[in-house]
């Protein structure tokens, strides 16, 4: 890539509070605790008038948000609206603004539904809303992947600004509330933890936990981020998608290698360059020996430190690929690899050298970022720091 796409600005809204310093500091503290799912005291204020936040979402809330965040640790730069785009994932949309008219409806008759609801509950309501607070007029796009819809948005980014569509890229995903009804599904399909702890990798992992939130990365072409003098977190060097073609709920593994192995070959890179993997690990039976299997494939007996923090962090559905992606260029940033829980008993089938307990120390090199979710989608990016 002659000229490449990286990473200017992070934006992160989670139940821990808003902003990378405040998740990058809980996953440093290492609290080996429940997942928190709910963001219990957002306040929309600083980018919404009160009447306006009533009749929006809570996904759209903190999708807004985190890219105003974005946008501000990029240095809010001067950004050409026609040179310009916004990728942003979400699975399950405007569940509670659905729910809470549907109540009005039953409660009151059809002429007391919201006349906005039709618009703000459509699945792109975040892209879209995002495009209007920044006046954006580039490519504005929705991009569901189930739980690899974070990770293909940023790669779907760097595409625009790759092909020479866009000079910068606002990307990310979102979730609010999930319905109750859906979790229930979750439940009978037996991934959600019923303890409420998230343990990726774990011998005792029985699930994972729901967690609200959103997280945005502003890209931009390196030449058009140089020429301002902003600092640069990351490069994004390659990026892949793929399917399983294998079944709805269950995952192969054989998918995901395709999407690994595609985006260090679209990162011009080999596996024995690859320095760490942030795995996708949600704590499942299943799921996680599928990924570390598939892991274990692409880089053979080779040792190298894997990641997962959604010990920490829960799972953000969609989102969760892009926080991941931001976690990724703060461990370049502060050096540190973050554990994927305190007291780890590494189930034996995942083979991995799994970071666990503390902090680990390291030389930030090309890091591998996966994700995978239902219907059979994976996908991979690759991201180096700044002077690999």
């Amino acid at each position: 890539m002659t000229d490449a796409v990286v990473v200017t600005g992070l934006g992160t809204v989670h139940p821990v509070g808003l902003g990378h310093e405040v998740l990058w500091a809980e996953l440093c503290r290492s609290a080996d605790a429940p997942v928190r799912e709910h963001i219990d005291d957002f306040d929309p204020t600083p980018w919404f008038g009160r009447n306006e936040a009533r009749r929006l979402d809570p996904y759209v809330l903190f999708g807004v948000a985190a890219a105003h965040l974005a946008v501000a640790d990029a240095g809010d730069p001067d950004l050409d609206p026609l040179r310009t785009g916004v990728v942003m994932g979400n699975l399950y949309g405007a569940g509670t603004a659905i729910a809470q008219q549907q109540a009005v409806m039953e409660a009151e008759g059809r002429g007391a539904v919201s006349a906005t609801l039709c618009s703000v509950s459509c699945e792109d309501a975040a892209a879209s809303q995002i495009s209007i607070r920044l006046g954006l007029r580039g490519p504005s796009r929705l991009l569901v992947m189930s739980c690899a819809s974070g990770t293909a948005a940023v790669g779907e980014a760097a595409a625009l600004i790759a092909t020479g569509r866009c000079d910068a890229v606002v990307a990310g995903a979102t979730l609010g509330p999930v319905p109750d009804v859906i979790k229930a599904s979750y439940e009978n399909v037996r991934v959600r933890s019923r303890s409420g702890w998230e343990r990726p990798f774990d011998v005792r992992r029985d699930g994972f936990e729901f967690c609200e939130g959103a997280a945005v990365v502003l890209l931009e072409r390196r030449s058009h981020a140089e020429a301002r003098g902003a600092r640069i977190r990351a490069v994004v060097d390659g990026w892949a998608t793929s399917n399983d073609a294998f079944h709805l709920s269950k995952p192969s593994g054989d998918g995901l290698e395709l999407a690994m192995r595609w985006a260090i070959e679209h990162a011009g890179r080999t596996p024995d360059e690859i320095a760490h993997v942030n795995a996708h690990a949600t704590g499942t039976g299943t799921g996680d020996v599928v990924e570390a299997e598939a892991i274990r494939r692409v880089f053979g007996d080779r040792s190298l430190p894997v990641t997962s923090v959604k010990g920490v962090t829960g799972h953000s559905l969609a989102a969760a690929g892009a926080f991941e992606t931001a976690i990724v260029a703060l461990s370049f940033e502060h050096a540190l690899l973050p554990p994927t829980a305190v007291e780890l008993e590494l189930d034996p089938a995942v083979g991995l050298d799994v970071v666990s307990g503390s902090p680990r120390p390291w030389t930030p090199g090309p890091t591998l970022k996966s994700s995978f979710g239902l219907g059979g989608q994976n996908a991979a990016i690759v991201l180096s720091p700044p002077t690999a």
